[in-house]
This record gives C-alpha cells, sequence and structure tokens, in this order.
C-alpha cells in the first residue's frame, strides 16, 4: 500500500472543491441478493512463465491478487502438456501443425521444459498458498481417457482441491485437425469425463462453448451441441476475448463498455441459458477486455488502469447471475497479471537448447503488479470471504459511451455480505469524471467513518512498467457518507464493523468445527490487547474462560476449553465485564489441523523427522531451508531414506487431533504407519502424529501430508523425499 496523495486524501475526505465533482446515488437492497459461488473470482495461469510454481517471492505478490482460484496448467499449452511429467511433449505438440495455435505451443516447450517443467503437486501446493482452489485443463487433445483418470484419482488421493475439470481447452481453435463439430468435440470428450467420474465421482467436469467474443450470435459450433442428445457434463465453459478495437484509445473503451454492459450477465441469461438445460451451470476461465493477439500483446486496453476497472465490473457483473460458478482473468502471470523486470524467457530457453534444466528460483526476476489485476484485488478482498451479492442500483451521475448502445451510467456498483454480517459495497467508475456519492442500504443512507480501498488515476491507459511499478497501485484510506468515487476507479467501501467473532485453527487457519483443547485464533474488529476473556458456553449449558495466549488488535489465540459438549457453542469476548464481541462455533471431538513452518497452514511441515539406521543410531535431519526476510519463504528439504535397513521416521505437530479415536496418516496419496496420535508433553494444546515413511515413496519428491482422524480431513502440509 502506498501513501495518499494530498489530492486524494482530500477526495476521499469528501472536501468541496477538492475535484470537479457530481453527485449519484447507490441504494442497496438487502432483501434482493444472490447467492455467491464460494472462490467465484480467480485466474487463468501459463504453466509457461519461467518462474516455478513454488517460488515464494512470486506468490508473495501474487497473494495480494486474493485469488479464489487458479488454472492448471494452463489455456493453450495444455494441450501438449503431461500432467503426469509437468512437460510438455515434443510429438504433441507438433500435432498441432497446420492450425492456428500451432506456433504458440511450439514457443511454450522449451520455456516449459527448460525449468524443469510445472508439476501436479507444486500448483496444488502454489494454490494452498494461495489460499485458493484449482481449475484443471485436461489435455484432451494429445493424452488419453485413462491419463485423465489417473489424474484425477492423484488429486483425489493427495487431497488436491479441483473446483472443476474443463476437457481439452478451446477445441474450437483448432478445427478439423481434432473436431469437426460441437458435437463431435463432446462425444470425443465422454470417454475423459467417465473416466473422471470413475476416479471421483463428486468431480465437476466442463465443456467448452466457443467464445463469446464471437460475432456470431449463435455460432454453429454452439448449436452442434445444444443438440447433441447426450449432455453428460455438469457445466459448460466458456471465454471471453472480444474483437479488437480500432482508432484512438476512447473508441477501444466505448466498445468494450458495450461489452461490459451488454455481453456479461445478459450473455448469459439471454443466450447462453436458452440453449442448455435447465440448471445448467456455468464458468469463465479466461476474460480480457478485448483479443489478445494469440499473446502478441497488440491490445490497446489489455494491461492499463482501464483494464483493470473492466476486469473488476466485469466479474461483478457476472457475479449476479446465480447460474454462475467461477470467472477468471487471463492470466495470474505474464503481462496481464504479476510480471516481472527479468522474465529470463531466455535461461530457460537457453537450458532446453542445451539439453538440461534451469532452477529459477536461483535467478533475479523483480516480479511487480501489472495495473489490471489491480482493480480484482480491490473486488476479491470482498469477494474472498461474500457469500451473498446484494442488489445495488445507480441513480444519477457521469455517463460513458457505448458502442451501439448510445450511453450508459459511468458507475457501476455490487454490494456484498459476508457470513459475519460484514457489508462492502464495490464501485466501479469509467469516466473522467470524480463522483460524490450518497450510498444508503434498504433507503437509510449509511453513516460512520468507513474503511475505503482504490485503485484510481487521471489517465485510463496507465501502466506499471519495469521502469514505473507504481504507476498504478492499491490505496487504503477511510471516508464519510457520501463517499468520493475519483475519476477512472474501483472503490472498495466496508460499510459496517458487526461485532462478530470468528473462529478458525490455529494451524490450518480453517473455519469449521473446533475442538476441546485445540489452538485456535479467533478474528474480530472488537479484539483488542484489552480483552481480558473469551468465554465459551457449549451446548449443554457450561460457560467456561479459554486460555488466553495472545491478544492484539483485530486477533488473540487462544485454547479451548477441555471437556466441551459436542454441538453449537457460543463465543464471547470481553474487555473487564463488558462483551465486546460475540460468534458461534461447532464443537467436534476431534478437528485435526497441520501446522506449517511459515505458519499460514501450507507447504513445508512444521515438523521433526530423524532416520534410524540398522544400527540403531538416531540421524536428526532438516525438513526445511528457509530464505530470510521475505515472509513464507520456507520450502521443504530432501529428506532421505537412507539404507534398506533403514528407517526414517516423522514427527507432525498439530492441534485438535488428541480426542480421536482414529488417526490416519497419508504421505504422497498413500497410508502411512501411525505410531502415536495425541497430546505434545509440556505444551498446551499442542499434538503431534508420529509416522514412519515407507520405501516406496523413495525419490517421489515433494509430497502432501494431510490427516483423517475420525473422518474429519486435515489441511496439508508438504514434506520433500528424495
Amino acid at each position: 500500500m502506498r501513501i495518499l496523495s494530498v489530492w486524494l486524501l482530500l477526495a476521499l475526505a469528501g472536501i468541496p472543491g477538492a475535484v470537479a465533482q457530481v453527485s449519484a446515488t447507490i441504494d442497496i437492497d438487502t432483501t434482493h441478493t444472490t447467492p455467491l459461488h464460494a472462490s467465484f473470482s480467480g485466474f487463468n495461469d501459463e504453466v509457461v512463465f519461467p518462474a516455478e510454481f513454488f517460488d515464494y517471492r512470486l506468490n508473495n505478490v501474487a497473494a495480494q491478487l486474493s485469488p479464489g482460484w487458479v488454472r492448471y496448467p494452463s489455456g493453450s499449452f495444455s494441450s501438449a502438456f503431461s500432467w503426469q511429467t509437468g512437460l510438455m511433449v515434443p510429438t504433441w505438440a507438433s500435432q498441432f501443425q497446420g492450425t492456428p495455435i500451432a506456433s504458440l505451443v511450439a514457443e511454450g516447450v522449451p520455456w516449459v521444459n527448460g525449468k524443469g517443467g510445472g508439476s501436479f503437486v507444486d500448483a496444488a501446493n502454489r494454490a494452498d498458498f494461495l489460499g485458493a482452489n484449482l481449475i484443471v485443463c485436461v489435455n484432451a487433445f494429445t493424452d488419453t481417457p485413462q491419463s485423465a483418470g489417473q489424474m484425477a484419482a492423484f488429486a483425489k488421493a493427495n487431497h488436491i482441491p479441483v473446483a472443476v475439470w474443463e476437457l481439452a481447452n478451446e477445441p474450437y481453435v483448432t478445427g478439423a485437425a481434432f473436431f469437426s463439430s460441437g458435437a463431435d468435440y463432446v462425444a470425443k470428450m465422454k470417454p475423459f469425463r467417465d473416466a473422471i467420474k470413475a476416479a471421483d465421482p463428486n468431480a465437476t467436469v466442463a465443456i467448452f462453448y466457443i467464445d463469446a467474443g464471437d460475432t456470431n450470435p449463435n455460432p454453429a459450433w454452439n448449436q452442434s451441441i445444444a443438440n447433441y442428445p447426450d449432455k453428460y457434463w455438469d457445466a459448460v465453459t466458456y471465454h471471453q476475448y472480444p474483437a479488437q478495437s480500432t482508432g484512438a484509445f476512447s473508441q477501444w473503451m466505448a466498445d468494450e463498455n458495450a461489452v461490459l454492459a451488454s455481453k456479461t450477465s445478459a450473455y448469459v441469461s439471454g443466450y447462453l441459458a436458452t440453449v442448455n438445460p435447465p440448471g445448467t451451470k456455468f464458468l469463465i476461465s479466461e476474460f480480457l477486455p478485448s483479443n489478445d493477439g494469440m499473446g502478441t500483446g497488440t491490445s490497446l486496453t489489455d494491461g492499463t488502469l482501464y483494464g483493470a476497472i473492466y476486469a473488476a465490473e466485469y466479474v461483478m457483473r457476472m457475479s449476479t447471475v446465480p447460474s454462475m460458478l467461477y470467472v477468471g482473468m487471463h492470466a495470474l502471470t505474464g503481462t496481464r497479471g504479476v510480471n516481472a523486470v527479468n522474465t529470463h524467457y531466455n535461461d530457460v530457453q537457453s537450458a532446453y537448447n542445451q539439453g538440461t534444466t534451469i532452477n529459477t528460483l536461483t535467478l533475479s526476476f523483480g516480479f511487480y503488479l501489472e495495473a489490471q489485476p489491480l482493480g480484482l484485488a480491490v473486488l476479491n478482498g470482498v469477494l474472498k470471504n461474500a457469500t451473498q451479492s446484494d442488489a445495488a442500483t445507480v441513480t444519477g451521475g457521469a455517463t460513458v459511451p457505448a458502442t451501439g448502445l448510445g450511453a450508459i451510467s459511468a458507475l457501476y456498483a455490487e454490494a456484498y455480505t459476508t457470513a459475519a454480517g460484514q457489508q462492502s459495497v464495490v464501485i466501479t467508475n469509467k469516466s473522467a469524471t470524480s463522483h460524490q456519492v450518497t450510498i444508503r442500504t434498504n433507503g437509510t443512507p449509511v453513516s460512520g467513518t468507513l474503511p475505503v480501498q482504490y485503485i484510481a488515476g487521471s489517465d485510463p491507459s496507465a501502466q506499471n512498467i519495469a521502469a514505473n511499478q507504481t504507476a498504478v497501485s492499491v490505496q487504503i484510506s477511510t471516508t464519510t457518507n457520501p463517499v468520493t468515487v475519483p475519476a477512472y476507479s474501483v472503490v472498495r467501501v466496508d460499510l459496517n464493523s458487526p461485532a462478530v467473532v470468528s473462529v478458525v485453527s490455529s494451524a490450518s487457519y480453517a473455519a469449521g468445527p473446533v475442538a476441546p483443547q485445540e489452538i485456535v485464533t479467533l478474528f474480530g474488529a472488537g479484539i483488542a490487547s484489552q480483552t481480558t476473556t473469551v468465554q465459551i458456553t457449549d451446548s449443554a449449558g457450561n460457560s467456561q474462560p479459554a486460555q488466553i495466549f495472545t491478544a492484539s488488535a483485530g486477533q488473540a489465540n487462544v485454547l479451548m476449553p477441555a471437556g466441551l459438549a459436542t454441538g453449537p457453542a457460543k463465543v464471547a469476548v470481553l474487555h473487564g465485564s463488558a462483551v465486546a464481541l460475540t460468534g458461534s462455533v461447532t464443537i467436534a471431538s476431534s478437528q485435526p489441523g497441520l501446522f506449517s513452518i511459515n505458519q499460514d497452514g501450507a507447504g513445508a511441515a512444521a515438523a521433526d523427522a530423524f532416520l534410524v539406521t540398522a544400527a540403531s543410531q538416531r540421524v536428526n535431519q532438516t525438513l526445511f531451508t528457509c530464505n530470510p526476510p521475505a515472509a513464507r519463504s520456507c520450502l521443504p528439504a530432501p529428506l532421505s531414506l537412507g539404507g534398506a535397513a533403514d528407517t526414517l521416521y516423522v514427527e507432525l505437530y498439530g492441534t485438535g487431533i488428541r480426542g480421536a479415536a482414529s488417526v490416519q496418516c497419508f504421505v504422497g496419496g498413500q497410508s502411512v504407519p501411525v505410531l502415536y496420535a495425541g497430546q505434545t508433553p509440556g505444551y498446551a494444546g499442542l499434538d503431534q502424529v508420529d509416522i514412519s515413511i515407507p520405501k516406496t515413496l523413495a525419490g517421489a519428491g515433494d509430497v502432501r501430508v494431510y490427516l483423517v482422524a475420525d473422518g474429519a480431513v486435515s489441511n496439508v502440509v508438504v514434506l520433500k523425499i528424495q
């Protein structure tokens, strides 16, 4: 975050005369809501970007975007990608000769393979780091249904959170080389779908309709699929790359304003829903303000401040569609997402040409955020926790041109509510006019001091570049109602501060049930250093204080009392004798959570490891290496399984485990022997699970580790087995 410039401080404080403004009103109606799918907003990604999936430098920057999901391995590059090796296969790439994506796929081979590939496990671990799910784009061009089924089985065994399995990225692009029609495509996809469902009956499998940017209002590809009798798929996925405009930047904005107004939510309700069975779900795994010319970067608006406004408004409009599961911009990394001063494409190309690989974690990149994803950084901070969108109506204000539609409102707004009752509104301003906006909820003007987060600028074509990485950046401030919405901006306003406390595991940071004597973290605006008591009242009506380890602004770490009855419980946070916050939580006999060394519930395990040799000697092993001062920079270190008669033991540390009657541990998808599961002597609330690592995991590399305690599944941490 940057310090606010003087004029923006004045504007957001609502001081008259700071800038020329017009007035508008936003009315929020909390009686008209749309359920919001969890993890709604995410990003496509490109496995070809030279940085590794486990590059904590990149991931710390990407985390600022709060993605709900990330796509793996990518779009077009997935078409010749082997998930089993994490590499692109040159002979598979050669099968695209004569298609529009031939050169794109071919150039991806050295970029992916020169850095050693991008493994499914590494992608899953990065998703955990980001608190996101994966959307997997299955290579149904050159790989096999059997392989797709094995991938789904691997995901299930390794507790990899795959939200959707897409079949064959943009199959309509390759022409008759692979599919003669939409019907031919879905017929050929059926074995892939069946293999995935056999491995995971609960999997969501999606097929592709043609790009919504197609100028034909009812393309033959879509008609062919609509007429196909066996609609076996669970969802329809599509991309949206509007045709590139011509002329001045203002004309590009006018054309893209028209897309926002007429071909976002209206495209689903007015077209897609009419050619699909009732109840069909949809997702958008790639979109940009305009076609990027197959990666050539020829669009004027992509990557700009206007692009950021477009991206935020696009997702906001789609969030009002009940049948929309997920929406994601292209792409998390590269020239539209997290970019780098030095991208090192030449280095990975050189390594590939020499028949070797390069560990790009050793290279200096200089990561920074392009302007365009910053609109989503503002929005996703709301969407990550929201459970519903609330109807919001804009009255008054300036207008902007929208090609073919005349003038449309410069402002667009959506309101969102979390499970805890936190209400926020996000506003986009597509004009050069600053607005003084009165916000009303159910007819009543919002009052009090309101936290604000936003991006803004006077030049809609502004971009972040290596030489000026913060031309557009996220700012924070506070304001009162009415709120100033600056020119060319995306503004988030938090409307209330509910006196509600939320409870999560201190190990996993996952919401859900907690167990007696589990270490938990409380979050709430009323928690402060003067918090003196946390009181838990269980389902039997018994009330006990929780031991407070630490308390600071907005957060406290406490130990749940022993002897709590299972079922719903109430939580009260007190300052002296005054109740500051209340909340609820479910008590279970056990709820396993594993600590990570980065203290975020993901990545390298917080554990001890040692080898017992055939001569009964104990040899301690290093489980991780850290790279301070970078945050969350600890990575798993390789563990040796020793000789044939040696045994590797690992002591995993967690909480919420001691009350379980049955504890299983899975490492790399295999159930491993659990030698002990219970409390760690001398440490309140700390549990440990002692396991031995079988020789069958030799050479497995990074492996995902999780527990199942009385049927409850823990978070995933990572070990590296050499």
